[in-house]
């Protein structure tokens, strides 16, 4: 028999052949008569026609035809032709409809036969007309003799396909001619290999006119069938097609671990992938959808996007359906203030409604709810829609193009206010669209509102424009000029100057768009400001501007693009010396633009000869750039072999390849040019030049022009990568079959192909199994490596026992570990399959039986190689000895306010006993009740050791106390004491340890925060060891009470004699304090004066009384005694001897009451000559004054002790005196530790001062009496000479 169909009729008509029922239809459900009344009408296609079983009752006239029996193949029909529309193949769009519905003719007939030996009648009713007459011999003539069988149920499956003729008579060759879209590459070798494999002869055609194949088929009817699939599947166009599914309903289009995608890609020959979870879609949103994206041939496309839906359909019953109408209905549908979406929506409160906004033009209004929900209120919005649009009037407003941005506003809050504000919709024509027509839809009532609105907003901002092209005046080619122009003022930012001064808006074409521009009127300057005059000034500036740089300021010329680099180095020159501003493109252009400041131009007073001038300048750097290009290496041309395939990654990723050959750059730029891919010409921005004329180049060339050096090492690139394409395929196409027994492919494959992909695992090869082989393809290693694997995985499943061990059900949980973890680790360590009981104590951890006999709940069963089972079961014996010897079990519970404690923070506490005890220990729910179940598993001795633990930790819990005692806020800063001592002592007194934070001996003392605002600030929590908690407790409760009966005195003592009271680093006082237990408070200095310096006191009043008299104890008289500044400056200072020895003797400090200010020493000339320089000072008529503090007992005796000092010391003036020594010497003077200093000091009453370590003056200070500067000179020179 011999045939004509589309691609379509024809996937349709060879599923029929082999898959039953599945040739009428993609679901076993759809019966014939359904596949004919879905054949779609109004398109010039056959009647439908309506087959009715011949062995029917009486009466009976066929099942009644609904939509939902035809829709899943009339969503086939459309799919299919609707995929090959979108790949732009209008021909196989129609091919696909027609032969569709002849198919669905040819089946319907086919299929109403009711026996195998063709012995039944067929009646045929055409639709909508009489019962035809069974009994004509003419319209239904016999098929030929035979034996009546039993007419077959309707909607039973037939026992395979049917013919009208007799048995006997049924060919056994037939001939399938198939029409499919021409490929591109040759097809020679993929049809031999297709008849290679079948069997059956294939006869190529080719009509370049209607760029199609004709493929003639022929053979055994067995041979066409799969031939036929295969050119169908190999030789049609590759089409992809995204489908929106319910997102709840992904897993029932996946399937378990993948099973529903395999099916459908089995079935279709189509490739599927499926959005990950929350990769495309929000659960949260009712319009959430998942993409699956299908790809294949056209007609395994249509099909696997059927069966997606049909998937679909099965999981949920919600629906998000996307109701289309005109785009002008959204905002009428919305209504003024949203009025008619809330009405909307609530007529409809089960589903969820979604309008798109005024720029979502491509969106549809989305509907999502329960099916038949959303099929009402996709009826109503219809309903109301057509309602609105019927009842609208339309205006056409004129706005000028270049304000309807004003009008739409930003993204879109302009035509949506307006939509909001009066229920009109706007249509704005796209910017690509030349009308300046704006359409307002909306009621004769909101309409001028509307029209009001639109003509604000456009009028909302002052716009002009401004042609660059009227600038050139009498200039021949003005479009020329305006690109120049622009081009050059883009790059020097003139723009943005005037757009600043003015706060204008300056909408000048981009630089490309520059370039390419065809007309002048491309290249308008728009104008946008917010008031007229800033437009009126930015366009005066515009003017101003481009009139500075008439069209003799330009010139230019093109060069290769390689070239451009040479010139690159002249430029900066040019423009300092002749005043000319290059811009070199990267593409070849050279512009050279005059800006001004040239001497000898602006010199000429005449226009015409300042113009001729400009000209001549120009051309002269034109000339030099020539000049240069003359010098330098000239291009050529060379033409590279390269295979049509590999130009489209080639060209895409040339900027890799060039930068690999080291011609991406500056000098070295070559230009490549792919002849099997169009390049755009660029257009000439420069006069009087003529682009070089590209010669037609041949598909599988590649032209590389540029620098001789540059352009060799390129083509050696390109040969390069293109030997490396060829040596990798033919690196990767070894090919390899390994026999496998047809019963043992299964477990080969392996579950979900586990086992296939572990084999591909890093190995570039790709795995196709048949029904008795395996074929490897790929690099020669992998796939004998691959082959090996798959020989001796074969080797052992031929080799494959059985055995069942018994082992008590408690311990199967154990030997499956967590997560299957231990028994997948035997699996694959002796390639074993274990199985455990399905409804054993494992839970379903392990693998169910699905072969053998049923598992007891005590077996487990082991298949797999003997040498892998003996093993595998000696170590699942030896586990399960091991777990009955540490599985014994101890259970108790624990309060569940220990159970943090117990666990730790972060486990570290429990891990820690499970890693000593080596243990498993199992921990209730704490949020259950008072108490958690604890359980422990492990050998006796490690449960009894975590037990012990455990209730150590319990019971240390249970002895620590939490309590919380009231202490006025007052008190706490006390309680704490300085940097927290006396808490740490109140907790070191009470037996406790301060540093502990828990356990046996630890008390925590919290006070709140100062300033916290907190209901608690009295509050002072105590959390530890019970005894310790109530010790601490009672002594802060008996400090409080003794605060509490604390008084306050104030005893005056005079702010002189304060420092002495307090002692050195406060030593008197803090003695005071401890002795009395009081606090001791002094003010600051200067804050009292010396009648009112009282010191406060704090405590108990008799230790206030006490420490009152102990402060007044402490108190010392006072004597004056005046004394010359010379006597002072002798005889005084805190380090003198006279001083000290009051201190020791009488316990008499001395202090200077008064000094007066010595006249400043005259300045000394360090280069003075002689070894010993005096400098007299001047002390007569100064004078202070010794103030002697101690008890009045001694303090006379201190005073007639001074007098006599004072007396026996003549008053000789002070005199400075300076001494010259090296200062490598001056060390000798100091002596070791100060000490020879400090005697010649004590010795002379002088005070020598020698200059600081490092520096190099060489004179020593000596002050004091003549006699004793005398004395001290013939000190240090005798100490030096002593260690000279």
């Amino acid at each position: 028999m011999t045939s004509h169909l589309s691609p379509a009729a024809q996937f349709a008509a060879a599923a029929a052949a082999e898959a039953e029922a599945e040739a009428l239809a993609l679901a076993e459900s759809v019966s014939a008569a359904a596949i004919v009344d879905s054949v779609p009408a109004g398109e010039g296609l056959p009647t439908p026609y309506l087959a009715i079983c011949p062995a029917a009752p009486p009466g009976y006239v066929g099942p009644e035809f609904t939509d939902e029996a035809t829709a899943p193949v009339v969503d086939c029909i459309e799919a299919t032709a609707a995929t090959a529309s979108n790949a732009g193949d209008e021909n196989v769009a129609r091919q696909v409809s027609s032969s569709a519905a002849a198919m669905f003719e040819n089946a319907a007939v086919d299929s109403a036969v009711g026996s195998d030996d063709g012995n039944s009648d067929v009646v045929v009713e055409e639709r909508k007309s009489k019962v035809v007459d069974l009994n004509d011999q003419e319209l239904f003539p016999a098929l030929g003799g035979g034996s009546a069988k039993a007419p077959v149920a309707w909607g039973a499956k037939s026992a395979g396909p049917r013919s009208v003729a007799n048995n006997d008579l049924k060919p056994k060759r037939a001939t399938e001619v198939v029409d499919l879209p021409m490929m591109q590459e040759a097809v020679g070798q993929a049809v031999l290999k297709i008849m290679e494999r079948t069997g059956a002869r294939i006869d190529v055609s080719h009509n370049g006119v209607l760029a199609t194949s004709t493929y003639v088929i022929s053979g055994p009817i067995d041979s066409v069938s799969r031939a036929k699939r295969e050119v169908i599947a190999k030789l049609s166009p590759r089409v992809t097609q995204t489908v929106s599914v319910p997102a709840e309903a992904r897993s029932a289009v996946v399937g378990v671990r993948g099973r529903g995608l395999q099916t459908i890609q089995t079935k279709t020959g189509a490739v599927l992938s499926v959005a990950r979870d929350g990769d495309s879609f929000d659960a949260g949103d009712a319009f959430a959808t998942v993409d699956v994206s299908i790809s294949g041939d056209a007609i395994g496309v249509a099909a696997a996007v059927a069966m997606v839906e049909a998937a679909a359909d099965k999981r949920t019953t919600r629906r998000v359906a996307f109701e289309t109408v005109p785009r002008e209905a959204h905002a009428l549908l919305v209504g003024k203030g949203g009025a008619g979406l809330r009405g909307l929506q609530a007529a409809h409160p089960d589903v969820t409604l979604r309008i798109p906004g005024p720029l979502d033009s491509g969106v549809a209004i989305g509907v999502a709810g329960e099916r038949s929900a959303v099929q009402a209120a996709c009826a109503h919005i219809r309903e109301v829609s057509n309602a609105l649009m019927g009842g609208s009037q339309v205006l056409c407003v004129a706005v000028a193009k270049r304000q309807h941005r004003f009008v739409v506003g930003d993204k879109g809050c302009g035509l949506r206010d307006i939509a909001l504000a009066t229920g009109c919709s706007v249509i704005v024509p796209p910017p690509r669209v030349a009308s300046d027509q704006i359409l307002v839809r909306g009621s004769p009532v909101d309409l001028p509102l509307a029209v009001q609105m639109v003509l604000e907003r456009a009028a909302s901002s002052a716009i002009d424009t401004f042609d660059p092209a009227q600038a050139a005046g009498d200039y021949g080619r003005p479009l020329l000029y305006a690109q120049r122009a622009l081009r050059y003022f883009h790059d020097r930012a003139r723009f943005r100057r005037i757009e600043s001064e003015y706060g204008a808006v300056l909408r000048v074409a981009a630089p490309g768009a520059i370039a390419s521009a065809t007309d002048a009127s491309q290249l308008v300057i728009e104008i946008t400001a917010p008031t007229p005059a800033s437009v009126a000034g930015a366009r005066a500036a515009l003017a101003s501007l481009f009139a500075a740089f008439p069209p003799h300021h330009f010139n230019g010329i093109d060069v290769e693009p390689h070239q451009v680099s040479v010139l690159a180095e002249s430029v900066s020159r040019l423009q300092s010396v002749r005043s000319v501003y290059t811009l070199l493109s990267p593409t070849g252009g050279v512009l050279v633009v005059y800006e001004g400041f040239n001497p000898d131009v602006d010199r000429a007073a005449d226009p015409a000869e300042r113009e001729r001038k400009t000209r001549e300048l120009l051309r002269q750097t034109l000339g030099e750039f020539r000049n240069t290009l003359a010098a330098s290496e000239q291009p050529v041309t060379l033409v590279a072999q390269v295979p049509v395939a590999q130009q489209a990654a080639m060209s895409s990723g040339q900027e890799s390849l060039l930068k690999a050959a080291g011609a991406s750059e500056g000098a070295s730029r070559v230009v490549l040019r792919f002849g099997s891919i169009a390049s755009a010409e660029a257009p000439a921005l420069n006069s009087r030049v003529t682009p070089r004329k590209e010669e037609a180049l041949a598909a599988e060339c590649v032209e590389v022009r540029g620098p001789a050096e540059a352009v060799a090492r390129v083509v050696a690139e390109v040969e390069r990568r293109v030997a490396q394409a060829a040596a990798s395929l033919a690196l990767r196409s070894f090919r390899a079959d390994v026999a496998v027994p047809q019963s043992l492919v299964a477990r080969v494959v392996g579950r979900g192909g586990e086992t296939l992909k572990k084999l591909r695992a890093g190995r570039e090869v790709t795995v196709d199994v048949g029904d008795s082989s395996v074929r490897i393809v790929g690099i020669r290693a992998d796939v004998e490596a691959v082959s090996a694997e798959i020989s001796a995985l074969v080797e052992r499943l031929a080799d494959e026992t059985a055995e069942t061990i018994a082992v008590a059900a408690e311990l199967h949980r154990a030997l499956i570990g967590s997560g299957g973890r231990f028994v997948k680790r035997l699996g694959d360590k002796y390639h074993v399959r274990i199985q455990f009981p399905k409804n054993g104590s494992g839970s379903g951890a392990g693998e169910a039986n699905d072969d053998g006999e049923p598992l007891g709940a005590d077996q487990i069963r082991i298949r797999g190689g003997r040498a892998g089972v003996a093993s595998a079961k000696a170590e699942l014996l030896e586990l399960a000895a091991y777990e009955i010897e540490h599985g014994h079990t101890a259970k108790f519970t624990v309060p569940a306010d220990c159970l943090p404690h117990v666990v730790g923070r972060a486990g570290s506490r429990i891990s820690e006993i499970k890693d000593a005890s080596d243990t498993r220990i199992d921990l209730g729910d704490a949020s259950a009740g008072p108490t958690v179940d604890v359980t422990i598993v492990g050998t006796r001795a490690g449960v009894a050791q975590a037990r012990a633990a455990i209730e150590a930790v319990v019971a240390e819990q249970q002895s620590q106390a939490d309590e919380v005692v009231a202490v006025a806020n007052r008190h706490h800063r006390y309680l704490i004491g300085a940097g927290g001592t006396r808490v740490r002592e109140l907790v070191k007194l009470a037996g406790g340890d301060p540093d502990a934070t828990a356990g046996a001996g630890s008390c925590r003392v919290q006070f709140p925060r100062s300033g916290s605002g907190s209901t608690d600030a009295d509050a002072v929590r105590l959390k530890g060891d019970r005894a310790i908690v109530a010790a601490v407790r009672q002594r802060i409760e008996e400090l409080v009470a003794e605060r509490e009966r604390q008084v306050s005195v104030a005893v005056n003592i005079p702010a002189s004699q304060h420092a002495f009271v307090i002692g050195r680093g406060g030593s008197h006082l803090k003695q005071l304090q401890e002795a009395h237990n009081v606090e001791i408070n002094f003010p600051r200095r200067g804050a009292q004066s010396e009648a009112t310096a009282a010191v406060k006191i704090s405590g108990l009043p008799e230790n206030c009384e006490a420490a009152s008299a102990a402060l007044l104890a402490l108190v010392r008289e006072e004597a004056k005694v005046p004394v010359t500044l010379s006597q002072h400056q002798r005889m005084g200072g805190r380090t003198s001897a006279l001083w000290r020895r009051m201190r020791s003797e009488f316990g008499v400090q001395v202090d200077a009451g008064r000094v007066d200010r010595a006249p400043p020493k005259p300045a000394f000339n360090e280069d003075s000559v002689g070894d010993v320089v005096f400098v007299d000072v001047a002390l007569d008529g100064l004078s202070a004054e010794w103030v002697l503090r101690g008890e009045a007992s001694k303090l006379p005796a201190a005073v007639e002790a001074v007098n006599a000092a004072l007396a026996e010391t003549n008053d000789e003036p002070v005199v400075d005196a300076r001494l010259r020594v090296d200062p490598r010497c001056h060390r000798h003077i100091i002596g070791k530790q100060g000490a020879m200093i400090a005697k010649i000091r004590d010795a002379t009453t002088c005070d020598v001062t020698v200059p600081a370590r490092g520096s190099q003056s060489p004179w020593v200070s000596i002050a004091g009496p003549r006699s004793g500067v005398d004395r001290a000179i013939e000190m240090i020179n005798d100490a030096i000479e002593e260690r000279a």
